[in-house]
């Protein structure tokens, strides 16, 4: 049984792209808002919704094509993770470091 052949050129150059721009309206989103918790909320919904379409669209796309955009758009919001963890995560540590409840 031969799985489906799947473009990785296409899925990366997509999920690139789309990740540019998701990530970008989500740095805009976070600087306008002063990081409020509604904008962060909203952004990882919407980055699980462009998950969750992403797979939608692989496992009902019958063409690679189709496959390789579904794949682009799983890509997408997982572009900008680390840069967002390594941002985060020290904040986050000195944050619980200094605070003396």
């Amino acid at each position: 049984m031969a799985g489906r052949v799947l473009d990785w050129r296409r899925a990366t150059l997509v999920g690139a792209l789309a990740g540019g721009v998701f990530w970008g309206l989500a740095a805009g989103a976070i600087l306008v808002s002063k990081a409020s918790a509604t904008a962060v909320i909203s952004i990882c919904v919407t980055a699980a919704v462009m998950v969750i379409a992403g797979a939608f669209v692989y496992h009902r796309g019958g063409n690679p094509r189709n496959g390789a955009f579904g794949i682009g758009l799983i890509l997408a919001p997982l572009t900008g993770v680390t840069p967002v963890l390594i941002v985060w995560l020290p904040g986050l540590l000195t944050h619980a470091t200094s605070w003396r409840g």
